[in-house]
């Protein structure tokens, strides 16, 4: 891509770059609705050591590949996202993210990582066309500095109308909601609706990357996890697993940065998966463009 491309660093954790420089950054979803082991999901209440074990695993296939990955912690309610955030927080020193299923469970979860001292390691998740100025204000007080931004345009669902949606006119986009919100490291997430719109989202990431060089992804999980549960073709759903890492993997042709696969639960069969795409597409970069990985940790050294 003539555009260059910026890399943003939460803590450790680096993003974004051309195809080829840096592997896919996973991001695993846990203390989501539904999870067994949360016993009540308004309090926060959950049985810690399975949810160690699911964290463990994914530290390990993350050491193991080269993939590295970023937990999204999900809360329906203001007292259990505190909760999580202190669990999580004690337990790695790995970045992870905020995500609340409402306006003030996101707003609890600022006002705690700010007091926690972990606004520079956290990612905000995230700005929508709806997010309000309240909330934004509430992002800029906290000084959180990464966020997802999500690409959505619902008067123009094609590629070119989320590309439309950042940059708005005048003061109206999205990127620009993020930049007065103190924001200084944008991931664009372009929006996936069902299986075959992850197509749309995987072009919208390749014009974002070539329009303003932000890192990119989706979330091809938000329309795998909805199919499985409304098909009726047991011969695609006893397959979930194969289907599943296969709508993420597509999206790393487009030169998705980042991919958020859902349950944590899904490790085991997305980390290699994305690893083996990751070590290919770097070997084309390599090969064709000259362009290197910029980590010795990288799937194609780990995994070849």
């Amino acid at each position: 891509m003539e555009t260059k491309q910026k890399i943003h660093q939460i803590k450790t954790l680096r993003i974004g770059g051309h195809p080829g420089e840096l592997p896919t950054v996973l991001v695993d979803n846990i203390f989501y609705k539904g999870m067994p082991e949360v016993t009540n999901q308004k309090e926060g209440s959950f049985d810690k050591k399975p949810v160690l074990r699911w964290m463990e695993l994914a530290d390990t296939l993350s050491d193991k590949t080269g993939v590295p990955h970023l937990l999204d912690i999900m809360a329906m309610y203001p007292e259990a996202m505190n909760r999580y955030i202190a669990f999580v927080s004690d337990q790695t020193d790995r970045p992870f993210s905020i995500d609340g299923a409402n306006p003030e469970t996101r707003t609890a979860a600022l006002e705690t990582v700010k007091h926690l001292g972990l606004e520079k390691h956290v990612v905000f998740n995230g700005i929508t066309p709806e997010t309000s100025s309240e909330e934004l204000a509430a992002v800029h007080d906290a000084d959180v500095r990464t966020a997802i931004i999500m690409a959505s345009n619902e008067l123009d669902y094609s590629p070119e109308g989320r590309i439309n949606a950042l940059r708005g006119s005048e003061e109206d986009g999205l990127l620009f909601a993020a930049e007065s919100a103190g924001i200084e490291q944008a991931l664009i997430d372009t929006i996936v609706f069902d299986v075959p719109s992850i197509s749309y989202a995987a072009e919208a990431i390749k014009l974002v990357k070539k329009e303003f060089g932000l890192p990119a992804g989706c979330s091809p999980a938000n329309a795998t996890y909805y199919w499985k549960q409304a098909s009726r073709n047991s011969l695609l759903t006893d397959g979930f697993a194969a289907s599943n890492a296969s709508a993420h993997t597509i999206a790393q042709c487009w030169g998705a940065d980042f991919l958020i696969y859902g349950p944590i639960k899904q490790a085991k069969n997305i980390f290699p998966a994305c690893a083996l795409n990751d070590a290919i597409i770097a070997y084309y970069a390599m090969k064709r463009w000259g362009i290197k990985p910029l980590v010795k940790s990288h799937p194609l050294y780990k995994m070849f």
